[in-house]
């Protein structure tokens, strides 16, 4: 496998992908909107898709944002995180987080952060598999205000 950023023809790929990455983690976002916001994001140059790509087709990905306050200045999340089921335990989820850290801290980000669902938690123990990318708990309470 290898992993190279996203490209426009790999779209319809991704949202595929997506949507079983939304399934996994109880996300309910719609395939529409997914495109869209797939599109938004591919042409935004404060955000970032990588691909791992073997046996000729896309079988995971990662994605960055970045963002500025006065606290850390420029940051960046690790948006998401998926590869397939069957190629997992790889260590083919690390690259690709990797390759978001090299590109966030090329853009000049102090610190990268992430959130994870509960459903995530409780069916996958992911802060156990970030804590070995060197993650830590903040102890800061992730809010949402929908329109």
């Amino acid at each position: 496998m290898t992993i190279r950023p996203a490209h426009k023809t790999d779209v319809r790929t991704l949202v595929g992908l997506y949507a079983a990455f939304f399934r996994e983690d109880a996300i309910d976002t719609p395939v529409e909107t997914i495109e869209a916001n797939l599109a938004l994001m591919m042409a935004d140059p404060r955000a970032r898709i990588f691909v791992a790509e073997g046996d000729g087709e896309i079988l995971g990905f990662s994605s960055g944002t970045l963002t500025f306050g006065v606290e850390f200045g420029r940051s960046a999340e690790l948006e998401d995180l998926y590869v397939v089921p069957s190629k997992r335990g790889a260590g083919w989820a690390r690259k690709l987080a990797t390759s978001v850290f090299d590109w966030a801290i090329a853009e000049g980000a102090n610190e990268t952060f992430l959130v994870i669902t509960p459903e995530a938690e409780r069916d996958q123990s992911l802060t156990a598999f970030y804590s070995k990318l060197g993650f830590y708990s903040s102890q800061r309470i992730t809010m949402i205000r929908a329109r």
